[in-house]
């Protein structure tokens, strides 16, 4: 009797590595794969409308579960549709794993070109992928597998291509391969004595700080970040990509720092003598351009990262620690305990609550002035969260959640910043964690690229609360047109239809708001239940 298939092989592969969720587009090229999925009842494929789609909902998948998330494409078209994605996902360090059938072996022979779907994949995933690679033969299957599935989280993570030629799916091994379970590499350890320096740094400063990207969330150091600040009184700012790593409702919370970021959250960065920036690689955003606009100038900085190329890229490091961030600051949580008790440090809590309050009343002010505006929008969204939900949102439309005092981390595209990717993200984040409640905040523009994929929502009853900040355009490139260039605006004004009536066509409650006066009541309705709901606010 014949053993199992080349496809039913790797997706043994894929469950014994504890996925159980693939996400595609089904196609010819890829039936093997199909049909070895669908005779394994552990295996959930999430078909998807767009390959775009597909990839984005494991993105969300894959920040929400802290797992490598994969998909499946097919060759040409289906590949391409799927490389916006994959750059996001090797910008913003996620981990995914890309199978993707290719031509037959021998139509390969006679060149990209000359066959259906045919072209060069592996040089084109090459620069947004750790690593791409073509299996030519299928006795190679055991030693490539297993070496490119780890490669997603090894180091920093990021995303894989490995392309399958057609005929080699159905084609049966020569022996089985059995993957011995092979043990993750451990977080680099921190010696005592870069402990002892930083700790020596932090004590020793006046004024310290604490930045906080994405490399807290992956390493579920939130607790460590929180014991830490609140042992030496820091204030902490998170990057735009990790706002909410730190819960913004802490007393010590600055929100984001730079682009999305809260204006008091700049001088308190400004005033300070040491950063310790932890698992972040100080973009252009949180920087605000990689100057000295949120960044102190004379400020010494502690950077603690997985990766080492990320030490004195933008900004020198007065001590630079090579480590997992849990484990990082748990050692210097330890050796600050241990340390005599000095003289009480400031109490920043009380000067964060001060420059907040300020702020509020400023927003207080704009809203009163506002029928529905992104302030007032939001604001009416934030009185009615319990800090649990989960939101994901795209492209600019993340600047506004500033008035968002968010408890766990937001995911979103980052700095990568493309839009048409919120609602396929809040699919993959559900599906990752059912027990939260998933919400979509998308500007209309974003949301027409993707709106086909309600009917993924529809078909495999993924509830979600989409949020739609109508202004039928997009909207920052718009405003930027309207002031740079004399009022002329060019391609950035839009026809968008009734969605709550597009909503009831896919099955889901659909919900109109044109006064400020209905926000509240919607937002508590539609956050009451765990319900597929579209909410279309048209903004002034």
């Amino acid at each position: 009797m014949a053993g199992p298939n080349l496809a039913e092989t790797v997706v043994d592969y894929l469950i014994a590595q504890n996925v159980r969720h693939i996400f595609g587009v089904l196609a010819h090229t890829l039936f093997p794969f199909g049909d070895a999925i669908a005779k394994r009842p552990e295996l959930r494929f999430i078909n998807a409308q767009h390959e775009g789609g597909a990839g984005n909902m494991a993105l969300g998948y894959a920040r929400a579960t802290k797992q490598p998330a994969v998909c499946l494409v097919s060759a040409g078209g289906g590949a391409t549709n799927i490389v916006t994605a994959v750059a996001q996902a090797y910008k913003e360090a996620v981990p995914l794993f890309v199978i993707s059938s290719d031509i037959g072996t021998a139509s390969f022979a006679k060149g990209h070109w000359a066959s259906w779907h045919g072209m060069e994949h592996i040089r084109l995933f090459q620069p947004i992928t750790k690593q791409s690679a073509r299996l030519g033969r299928i006795e190679e299957l055991g030693s490539v597998l297993d070496s490119l599935f780890r490669q997603t989280t090894r180091g920093r993570q990021g995303p894989v291509f490995f392309c399958i030629p057609e005929d080699l799916q159905e084609t049966h091994l020569p022996e089985p391969i059995t993957f011995a379970p092979s043990a993750n590499p451990a977080a680099p350890a921190v010696d005592a004595r870069t402990v002892t320096a930083a700790v020596d740094l932090l004590l020793g400063a006046s004024a310290p700080v604490l930045l906080a990207g994405t490399g807290v969330d992956w390493a579920q150091a939130q607790d460590e970040v929180k014991e830490l600040a609140e042992l030496l009184s820091l204030p902490v700012a998170s990057s735009y990509t990790a706002k909410g790593v730190f819960p913004e409702n802490h007393p010590l919370a600055l929100g984001c720092l730079g682009n999305g970021g809260r204006v008091y959250a700049r001088p308190f960065f400004q005033k300070a003598d040491l950063v310790l920036a932890v698992g972040t690689s100080f973009s252009e955003g949180t920087t605000l351009g990689f100057g000295h606009k949120t960044m102190p100038e004379n400020a010494r900085i502690i950077h603690i990262d997985t990766d080492p190329e990320q030490f004195g890229r933008i900004y020198p490091a007065e001590l630079a620690i090579q480590a997992d961030a849990k484990t990082a600051l748990r050692a210097i949580i330890d050796v600050v305990k241990s340390k005599p008790a000095k003289a009480a440090r400031p109490d920043n809590g009380r000067a964060v609550a001060q420059a907040k309050q300020e702020w509020l009343k400023g927003i207080d002010e704009t809203i009163s002035k506002q029928n529905l505006g992104y302030v007032s929008v939001l604001r009416a969204l934030n009185e009615q969260l319990t800090g649990k939900e989960i939101l994901t949102t795209s492209g600019m439309t993340g600047d506004t959640l500033r008035n968002i005092d968010s408890g766990v981390p937001i995911i979103h595209a980052g700095e990568f910043r493309a839009i048409g990717t919120a609602l396929a993200t809040a699919y993959g984040v559900k599906i990752g964690r059912p027990d939260a409640r998933v919400i979509c905040v998308t500007g209309d523009g974003s949301f027409m690229m993707e709106q086909q994929e309600l009917a993924t929502a529809r078909y495999h009853n993924i509830p979600v609360l989409v949020l739609i900040l109508r202004n039928n355009a997009y909207g920052g490139m718009k405003r930027d047109q309207e002031k740079n260039y004399g009022g002329r605006v060019i391609g950035t004004e839009l026809f968008i239809p009734d969605l709550a009536k597009l909503a009831e066509l896919y099955g889901a409650k659909g919900y109109s708001v044109t006064k400020k006066e209905q926000l509240a009541p919607v937002f508590k309705e539609t956050l009451a239940k765990d319900e597929f709901v579209i909410v279309d606010v048209k903004l002034d």
